[in-house]
């Protein structure tokens, strides 16, 4: 019993989750699986190669062994996440004694001007008095039950000099809410989790950790919500996703205030996301690399189904970097309309050894004889790609490898290469005044071109104009690595290599009408 502190009596709390909210509630209550309700226990399952013991926690009632762990409430704004989380929170400090609850986000300032207010508001909705019931030590970031349970705030922002987050040090909680996890890198999420232990086997028998975010473009989605496909994912083992919308919350007149807010907003793709939860949204970024890239003109849902015509040839664009992907992109152009349309990509990653050119090469070629293409192949990139390697014969590069990878008497690959690599600045200059419908050119993307989305959204520019080639620490191999540019980088050479009547007028700034050469068919004499 905490010093000056004393249990609540005759306490009347009322609280009426939506359907949605009591959903992710029973996810996070302790000692209970959300199939059959029963207890939950732990089983041996093996050895580890040292000969210790491995175990696994399971349902004594139903044997089910998928009980969620990490859990997501993901969705619209106002849906009552951050609500929930606050509730879980206090609810479980005053029902255990002696536990740690975290409540983070990714800076301090952002946590206690947002979610350490929610927390101290459902102390105060349910009775609870400060300095009698609970202390707050604000330098510290801590609050105090009468029971000696605690409530601690955590910062997760990254440093680059604490990539491993060892400044949680040797740090034990039982429960963890971190809010705006979007904000937040998956390696400080799993560090954290790895801190769930302090009395966790008398408690809640197995850590839980409630996430709760608005729809993002980062490893939040790829993870939870859906793969780069924009198929749904199927959660692993332990984990668990609850979609929210801004219906789901129980205040009423909260909802009736906020609904006729969010629908006062202009941009349609902002108002989807944080109105319906739509997370296949697409912001726009003014300080991005690409500032006239437009998620909501340029992106198509099922554009390859709508525009694709086997019968003529695809450019096929290529990035040879091999962390985190290898990268080729696909376009057709019809010239006819003026239009582009970039219907593919195709990552070639380590973890399915894909990350080099023949593997890659034979996996396109592969799927494009499935999909009956005739109209040939034109392979392109960066001329850069074209110089022979200290390992190849001469005459061998990294175009020859794919031209050989892909020889077949029906797909007939040929290699069209800009004879030297075009300026820097004028090249993302030129490529932003397509987007913004330079000489009468549209862009169409298909949606599920998830990673070129993310560099025209998330690549910035240097103060000279360049792009920003930052590189950044890969959690999982601790290699170096440009995160963002390679598909980009093959959308500069593509437009500038297969626009170049446009790419001479940009360059001259000529205003006069030219007509544009059908270049890419007349290789197949189309």
């Amino acid at each position: 019993m905490t010093l000056g502190l004393k249990a609540p009596r005759n306490l009347r709390i009322d609280f009426m989750p939506s359907p949605k909210q009591y959903e992710l509630w029973k996810l996070l209550q302790p000692d209970y699986c959300p199939h059959c309700g029963g207890h939950i226990s732990q089983k041996l399952v093996g050895h580890d190669i040292k000969g210790n013991p491995q175990y696994k926690p399971y349902c004594t009632q139903c044997g089910s062994t998928d009980l969620p762990q990490l859990i997501l409430g993901g969705g619209a704004a106002g849906g009552g996440k951050s609500y929930l989380g606050s509730c879980w929170l206090v609810s479980s400090c005053m029902r255990f004694s002696d536990i740690r609850a975290v409540v983070a986000r990714k800076t301090l300032k952002s946590l206690k001007g947002s979610t350490w207010n929610t927390i101290k508001k459902v102390c105060k909705e349910w009775g609870l008095k400060e300095g009698v019931h609970y202390k707050i030590n604000n330098l510290d970031g801590i609050l105090t039950f009468w029971n000696d349970s605690v409530i601690i705030m955590q910062e997760m922002v990254d440093l680059p000099s604490d990539p491993n987050f060892e400044r949680f040090g040797s740090s034990e909680f039982t429960i963890a809410f971190i809010d705006e996890v979007s904000e937040i890198s998956e390696r400080a999420v799993e560090v954290l989790f790895s801190r769930l232990r302090w009395r966790t086997a008398e408690t809640f028998k197995t850590a839980r950790m409630m996430m709760s975010t608005n729809p993002c473009i980062t490893w939040v989605r790829s993870r939870f919500v859906q793969d780069d496909e924009g198929n749904p994912i199927t959660c692993r083992e332990g984990e668990a996703y609850v979609p929210f919308s801004v219906f789901d919350n129980p205040d009423v007149q909260f909802v009736q205030t906020y609904v006729a807010a969010l629908n006062k907003i202009t941009d349609k793709a902002t108002r989807e996301r944080l109105l319906y939860g739509n997370w296949d949204f697409v912001d726009s970024n003014i300080m991005a690399a690409y500032w006239n890239f437009d998620g909501q003109t340029h992106l198509i849902e099922k554009l390859s189904e709508k525009v694709y015509d086997p019968m003529k040839p695809i450019i096929s664009g290529w990035d040879f970097n091999v962390a985190p992907y290898m990268s080729e992109l696909e376009f057709q152009f019809n010239y006819d309309k003026k239009e582009i349309y970039i219907i593919e990509e195709n990552l070639g990653k380590p973890e399915n050894k894909e990350n080099n050119t023949p593997a890659l090469a034979k996996k396109i070629k592969d799927k494009k004889i499935s999909h009956n293409h005739i109209g040939g192949i034109v392979i392109t990139g960066d001329p850069a790609g074209a110089a022979r390697s200290t390992q190849t014969e001469d005459g061998v590069n990294n175009y020859t490898i794919i031209e050989q990878n892909m020889k077949n008497g029906v797909l007939r690959p040929r290699i069209k290469l800009l004879s030297k690599q075009p300026p820097l600045v004028t090249r993302l200059e030129f490529v932003n005044a397509i987007f913004s419908g330079y000489d009468g050119w549209k862009v169409m993307i298909d949606l599920r071109c998830r990673k070129l989305t993310e560099d025209l959204i998330y690549q910035t520019k240097n103060a000279d104009g360049t792009k920003c080639k930052k590189k950044v620490t890969n959690a999982k191999t601790g290699g170096k690595e440009e995160k963002y540019g390679h598909l980009s980088d093959i959308l500069d050479y593509v437009f500038v290599q297969f626009l170049s009547d446009s790419w001479r007028r940009f360059q001259n700034q000529k205003t006069s009408i030219e007509t544009y050469t059908s270049e890419v068919y007349s290789i197949f004499n189309f």
